[in-house]
């Protein structure tokens, strides 16, 4: 009787590994996911800076992750990348992300010429990209930034909701 319990048991215990790997959330698809940008009602927006909330809603049917997603990134109307700095970049988060919910991150930005000599540019898209492909969303807001360098961006961290209302 006792072998019975002790097979019964390294049995039960070699399945630990696959059982455990079945409750891993696939990663979000992009074809699932909702990009928003808010601009908080005017929260960011100072005389020579701007920002905005990047809000990812999960619209599929079930749970997913954004732990494989990339560093987010700007193009041109032509999807050629444009270079910036990222003062602080941040990951996506690792947790679940359960089907209606959100997550949101900050970023702030130089949006008027406060530089002598300085420039502006208005990039096309905002990117995020998955490990099943990428999700864009019209950006249309100036950066700028001094001569010879790339416009300076700020990512706050990630952080749960607000729900969606």
């Amino acid at each position: 009787m006792m072998r019975w319990r002790a097979a019964g048991i390294i049995l039960g215990l070699s399945c630990l590994p696959a059982c455990a790997h079945a409750h891993v959330p696939r990663d979000c698809a992009p074809r699932h996911m909702a990009m928003v940008l808010d601009d908080g009602q005017g929260t960011f927006d100072g005389m020579m800076h701007g920002g905005m909330w990047l809000v990812l809603r999960n619209t599929g049917p079930g749970a997913c992750s954004l732990a494989s997603s990339g560093p987010l990134s700007f193009e041109d109307a032509h999807h050629h990348a444009i270079p910036v700095q990222w003062r602080q970049a941040v990951a996506a988060p690792g947790g679940v992300l359960h089907p209606g919910g959100q997550v949101r991150t900050a970023l702030r930005w130089v949006s008027g010429n406060a530089f002598d000599p300085g420039y502006c540019f208005t990039p096309a898209t905002l990117v995020l990209p998955l490990r099943k492909g990428a999700l864009r969303q019209p950006f249309g807001r100036s950066l700028c930034a001094p001569s010879g360098a790339p416009p300076t961006l700020e990512q706050q961290p990630w952080q749960a909701g607000p729900a969606r209302q």
